[in-house]
């Protein structure tokens, strides 16, 4: 193998690298935060079995407390019940008391609030089928670090 192959190589195992660490550094470093979800049409026409998630927050708080509009980030402060409730929106980044963590969304229309990183969840097309009449029942279990990112693990039965 020459020099060029093996630069190659070490470059595309680092980009690799760049794009798997931070997602399996949340999992197993995270904080776990528990929220109810929306009920939604479980599945995807064109991208398959995906089921999009929304979760319930008090949409007039949001409005409040972000006054910039569409797309406007927003870091959502929650407790650490479960199923998790909101303690505050911000602006800006948060300082956290014992006992809360938070996610960062985007406000989309009428004051709602979306999490891009926690919209999918991938499903075996049987595990969909089952989900199209547990879905309003079901909460999402969340990992997410001090500083508000987060991925989706799982959802199960509230």
């Amino acid at each position: 193998m020459t020099r060029r192959h093996l630069i190659a190589v070490a470059v595309a195992i680092t980009v690799m690298s760049i794009a798997l660490v931070p997602p399996l550094w949340i999992q197993t470093t995270g904080d776990e935060l528990v929220l109810e979800i929306a009920p939604v049409d479980p599945l995807s026409l064109f991208r398959g079995n995906y089921v999009d998630l929304r979760y319930d927050l008090d949409t007039d708080a949001v409005a409040e407390a972000v006054p910039g509009g569409f797309n406007t980030p927003v870091y959502v402060v929650f407790d650490d019940l479960r199923p998790a409730n909101v303690v505050r929106f911000t602006e800006a980044r948060p300082g956290l008391a014992p006992g809360e963590t938070c996610l960062l969304g985007r406000v989309r229309g009428s004051g709602r609030v979306e999490f891009p990183a926690l919209q999918q969840y991938f499903v075996t097309p049987e595990e969909g089928t089952r989900l199209e009449d547990e879905l309003s029942s079901m909460v999402a279990v969340i990992k997410t670090t001090g500083s508000c990112r987060a991925i989706l693990t799982t959802l199960e039965p509230g």
